[in-house]
C-alpha cells in the first residue's frame, strides 16, 4: 500500500489515527505544563522505567497513545470526573506532543502487547519486555484493561525536531500562557517549527 493510500483509510475512519501522542504528567497543570516546556527545550523525551511507572523488564520506554483527539479527549475527561469523585491520582493532564506515526515507527516505536504479563514473557525475548502492557479479564470485580490507550512505546527515550511535533495543550488559558512562554524566553524557533498547536478543550465541546 502507498503512504498516500494509507493516509486516505485514516483520512475517514474516525476511530483511527496517523498520529500518536505522548501526555506529560505532573500534580498540576502547572507541573504537567512545566514538563512540556522541558521536553521542548530539550528536544527529548525520556522513557519511564518499572519504578516510575508501569514498563516491565529493564529497558525504560517512551508511552504514546494512538488514540484519536477526541478519543483522548474523552478520557481526559473522565480521568477528571473519577479525581473528583474518587479522588483518584493523576495519571496525566491536557498537554503533550503528539507525532506522526511512521516518524514514531522510524525511532524504534511499536504498538504495545495487551496480554498476561507472565504468558507474554514466555514468548517474547526479555528485550521486548518493554512493549508489555499488563491485560486481565479474568476476574469480574479487579478487571485491568488499558486498551482504550492503544499505546505505542519508543525504546529508551525519543529525541526529535520541532517540525516532527505538534504541541497538546489543554486549554485557552495554557494556549496563551505557551505563546507568551515562546516570545518571553525569546524562542520564537518552536512557534515557527512545531507543526501545530491544539487546544484540547476545543475538541470537548
Amino acid at each position: 500500500m502507498e503512504q498516500k493510500e494509507w493516509r486516505r483509510r485514516f483520512k475517514y475512519r474516525i476511530d483511527l489515527s496517523s498520529k500518536v501522542t505522548h501526555l506529560t504528567k505532573g500534580n498540576n497543570c502547572e507541573e504537567a505544563f512545566s514538563n512540556l516546556i522541558n521536553i521542548l527545550e530539550e528536544k527529548k523525551i525520556y522513557g519511564s522505567t518499572t519504578n516510575k511507572g508501569f514498563i516491565c523488564g529493564s529497558k525504560s520506554a517512551v508511552c504514546l497513545q494512538e488514540a484519536p483527539l477526541t478519543a483522548i479527549a474523552e478520557n481526559l475527561q473522565y480521568e477528571e470526573m473519577m479525581r473528583q469523585k474518587n479522588g483518584s491520582k493523576i495519571r496525566y493532564l491536557g498537554f503533550g506532543v503528539r507525532f506522526l506515526k511512521h516518524f514514531i515507527y522510524k525511532q524504534g516505536g511499536r504498538p504495545v502487547i495487551y496480554d498476561n504479563t507472565d504468558l507474554a514473557k514466555q514468548y517474547l525475548p526479555e528485550s521486548e519486555y518493554w512493549r508489555i502492557v499488563k491485560l486481565d479479564l479474568s476476574n469480574r470485580n479487579n478487571l485491568i484493561d488499558w486498551t482504550h490507550e492503544r499505546e505505542w512505546r519508543v525504546p529508551k527515550f525519543l529525541e526529535f525536531k520541532y517540525s516532527d511535533c505538534e504541541v497538546v495543550l489543554p486549554t485557552p488559558k495554557y494556549y496563551r500562557k505557551f505563546i507568551e512562554y515562546c516570545l518571553d524566553s525569546d524562542n520564537t524557533e518552536v512557534l515557527c517549527k512545531i507543526r501545530g498547536i491544539i487546544n484540547i478543550s476545543s475538541v470537548y465541546y
